[in-house]
């Protein structure tokens, strides 16, 4: 029996969520929401989708198994808590909650109803970083030592009403929360838990800015991540650069991965080598795609991974959950902290 689901926000959502889980058998795409006056019905119409709705409350109490969010984040715990309660599975997309005490709320939640709660933490799932997990699996790289993360783009240099909810800290905003959150994700995956953190978070932009915000959230910073096991992570972010970048480096006793962009492009170089090897993903991580590229085609193994987990009642070892989200909203409170403070932040104190 196919999946029944229904998507709250049609930006992003419609996008990414909508033409994934129509693509996808194990789903039946039933509703949509969005609080834009006439947005929903026109854009139902226009896709065959059976039902709408301006209210969102309306979908969550409608006849749905699934509700998928793509709202901005500060909706996010609210929306979850809400289709939790009635009995609804849940994906919630990223960023995930504007602190770690909503995720807390929400993760709690979704255990005491017995209902999948899924943080769209999809970049896990890009055939070549799922390639990078079985190396770092397979020792590739030898003991792990050090993580750098780049996250340059322009695209909030001429700050706009389509980005409000990205200035918005009091919505959960930040590139911090909507960008490097993902890094920090593959970072817990990868080496485990984060004791103490050291963060710097800074808002660059003069002009422009959408009125009306009580605080203007990061569009630069960077942190310093101290792991358990002693190696360390460094991650630098600015949406207001003109230069762009996205990479990220694994450096190990015995050789470093080298990541353009999030998996687009990948190379291992071993201690003492002249040069690095390029690395290419299995097939079979590529077919699983279904063809798409990027955050698509993740996607698509994130809604497969999801099906599992709500049809045969086992969660697969590689979804993620809202236990994840906590995890990450942990971390990013701390960084926040940290900033504020001026200080070191361990992770005890959130």
């Amino acid at each position: 029996m196919a999946i029944r689901v229904g998507i709250i926000g049609l930006d992003y959502g419609a996008q990414v969520h909508v033409p994934a889980y129509k693509e996808n058998p194990r789903y039946e795409l039933t509703a949509v929401a969005s609080r834009v006056p006439g947005r929903a019905e026109a854009f139902a119409r226009e896709n065959g989708i059976p039902r709408w709705y301006t209210d969102p409350r309306q979908l969550i109490h409608s006849d749905l198994d699934l509700v998928s969010i793509a709202t901005p984040p500060g909706t996010h715990s609210g929306y979850s808590v809400m289709a939790l309660a009635n009995r609804k599975h849940v994906v919630t997309e990223i960023a995930f909650m504007p602190s770690a005490a909503d995720a807390g709320v929400v993760l709690e939640t979704a255990q005491r109803v017995k209902r999948v709660g899924a943080a769209a933490f999809v970049l896990r799932f890009t055939p070549l970083l799922r390639h990078i997990t079985d190396l770092l699996k397979q020792g590739a790289i030898g003991r792990p030592q050090l993580m750098t993360f780049d996250f340059f783009s322009n695209f909030l240099a001429i700050p706009g009403e389509d980005n409000r909810w990205i200035w918005d800290a009091d919505n959960g905003g930040g590139i911090l929360a909507g960008y490097t959150a993902h890094a920090i994700d593959l970072a817990l995956r990868w080496f485990g838990p984060v004791s103490a953190v050291d963060g710097a978070l800074a808002t660059l932009t003069r002009a422009g800015l959408p009125p009306g915000l009580k605080h203007v959230a990061d569009d630069t910073g960077q942190a310093t991540l101290h792991f358990e096991n002693g190696m360390l992570g460094l991650l630098r972010h600015s949406a207001v650069t003109a230069m762009p970048r996205t990479a990220i480096e694994l450096h190990g006793s015995d050789g470093s991965l080298l990541i353009g962009g999030f998996g687009d492009e990948a190379a291992l170089l071993r201690m003492g080598a002249d040069a690095p090897e390029t690395i290419f993903p299995p097939v079979p991580y590529l077919e699983e795609t279904r063809g798409h590229s990027g955050l698509a085609g993740a996607f698509s193994i994130f809604l497969d991974q999801l099906a599992t987990a709500i049809l045969d009642h086992q969660t697969p070892p590689d979804l993620p959950t809202f236990d994840d989200g906590l995890r990450v909203t942990r971390v990013i409170d701390a960084i926040r902290l940290s900033a504020r403070l001026r200080r070191q932040v361990a992770l005890s104190e959130i």
